[in-house]
């Protein structure tokens, strides 16, 4: 029999800036069948989930993340003197690398699983994870906690490759993975769809991942639009999120970095790409002619004191979604980062508007990943959805719903979730995870990471007054 939820809550977010009062949400199995006045629902037959003073949402999507990568390197480099046009990441790399070590790989995936619940935590249902590291262990971790995930590994996943590393105060980046080994990591990740594609009921789908143009082979960026096609599948990738990777693109291909993977047919509507933050200003209209996504990152890339042009790129035609980028796991935290930024960013107030970038995180996102059934409250519509509470002294009488959620909530109000029509928390507590279990090993693997670091000096030239009683305590 399929099991039949009635879910009562103050408010239902319909999109486009539409709230209902009084609304009744009715769920069969993995799907919205009725929304209907609540007194129509009182002979429903079925378990009655009661979210006063909630407002029901679509789950939001995060578009852009890397599992387990975030809280190794939180709390870090968040301070650090970048010079300009350095990327957030980079004097973080050793340490990354440290903890991507195949001796701690079982150590590690307490880790991940600490991220995801994160994520779960503050509102997201679907993640798309660009994975860093270890995509078999992250695909078991999501088949088993409950959360939708889009995700494929980096190609390559050397992280020193991909991301260079600090030394003596500068950017220091080398092609240490060969043409033959990236290769053979896209080889690897196509039978891995065989494996994993359609997995968890549906929940996992399968992409693929290069880290960017200027870290991998043309055979591989080219390799990759033909796999695209071929498996009829998405694509993510990172574009334009440094001035060096404009500079290096340049100096090995004589272009842009988006007219790399137009060569390479991938400049389509299957690519998501991170940042675009310097995308230059001749490559918009391609961007938008050729149905690309950006991705924008908007607290990430405010680490390195810089606004993403995410407004403008909308005011352009170019498609914009959300995503964490990792350090921060918290996409109601993103919503907010988005409009106020956004704000900033164009100079005018009145946008990007609270409904605006709600929609970004919701039923645009779903559009960008080929699934109508995502990121709506509709009948027909997969039953992915979160109940926020709006209760608390800060937000609390709410004269708007949706403006009072982004401007003045924050993850930890999100008090209940549902994915594919399970329910995955209640009362801000996860079903069916012991999250005291998963806190204590994941605390043990950073411990271990961090202070090994330590000992062996990666993190020196970032905190170079780090000592053990510090990071430690």
């Amino acid at each position: 029999m399929v099991e039949r939820t009635v879910i009562l809550p103050r408010w239902v977010y319909l999109g486009a800036g539409e709230v209902r009062t009084g609304a009744a949400v009715v769920v069969e199995g993995d799907r919205i069948v009725q929304i209907l006045p609540a007194e129509q629902a009182e002979g429903i037959d079925g378990r009655r989930i009661e979210l006063a003073d909630k407002v029901l949402l679509p789950g939001l999507i995060n578009m852009h993340t890397h599992a387990g990568a975030g809280p190794v390197g939180r709390a870090i480099s968040e301070d650090y003197e970048l010079p300009t046009g350095m990327p957030f990441y980079v004097p973080l790399s050793r340490l990354w690398r440290h903890a991507y070590r195949e001796e701690l790989r079982e150590q590690f995936r307490a880790v991940i699983e600490w991220d995801v619940l994160g994520m779960m935590r503050t509102g997201t249902t679907t993640i798309l994870n660009h994975a860093s590291t270890d995509i078999e262990g992250y695909l078991h971790i999501a088949e088993r906690v409950g959360v939708r995930t889009f995700a494929g590994p980096t190609i390559p996943l050397d992280v020193t490759h991909r991301l260079g590393q600090l030394s003596g105060g500068l950017e220091d980046r080398k092609q240490t993975t060969s043409e033959q080994a990236q290769l053979a990591e896209l080889e690897e990740l196509e039978r891995l769809f065989g494996k994993w594609d359609g997995a968890a009921d549906g929940r996992i789908t399968m992409i693929l991942g290069p880290a960017a143009v200027h870290t991998d082979e043309f055979s591989v960026l080219a390799g990759v639009g033909a796999a695209a096609q071929r498996l009829d599948c998405l694509v993510t990738t990172h574009l334009c999120q440094a001035p060096s990777e404009l500079a290096t693109t340049q100096e090995r291909f004589g272009t842009t970095p988006l007219r790399v993977l137009q060569r390479a047919e991938l400049a389509n509507e299957r690519l998501i790409a991170a940042h675009g933050t310097y995308l230059p200003d001749e490559d918009r209209q391609l961007a938008a002619d050729t149905g690309i996504t950006i991705v924008h990152c908007a607290s990430r890339k405010a680490k390195e004191a810089v606004i993403s042009p995410s407004v403008s790129f909308m005011d352009s035609g170019i498609s914009v979604a959300l995503g964490t980028d990792g350090f921060n796991c918290d996409m109601v935290e993103e919503l907010k980062f988005t409009a106020m930024l956004g704000k900033i960013g164009v100079a005018q107030s009145h946008r990007p508007t609270a409904a605006q970038v709600v929609d970004l995180a919701t039923s645009h996102a779903a559009s960008v990943l080929r699934r109508p059934d995502l990121g709506v409250i509709k009948e027909g519509a997969r039953a992915d959805l979160i109940g926020v509470a709006i209760t608390d002294p800060s937000i609390a009488p709410a004269l708007d719903v949706v403006q009072s959620l982004v401007y003045y909530g924050n993850g930890r109000d999100v008090q209940f979730e549902m994915v594919d029509g399970a329910v995955v928390m209640e009362d801000g507590t996860f079903v069916g995870v012991d999250i005291n279990g998963v806190r204590a090993r994941a605390e043990a693997a950073l411990t271990s990471i961090w202070e090994s670091a330590i000992d062996a000096g990666v993190v020196n030239e970032v905190l170079p007054s780090i000592n053990r009683s510090q990071a430690l305590a």
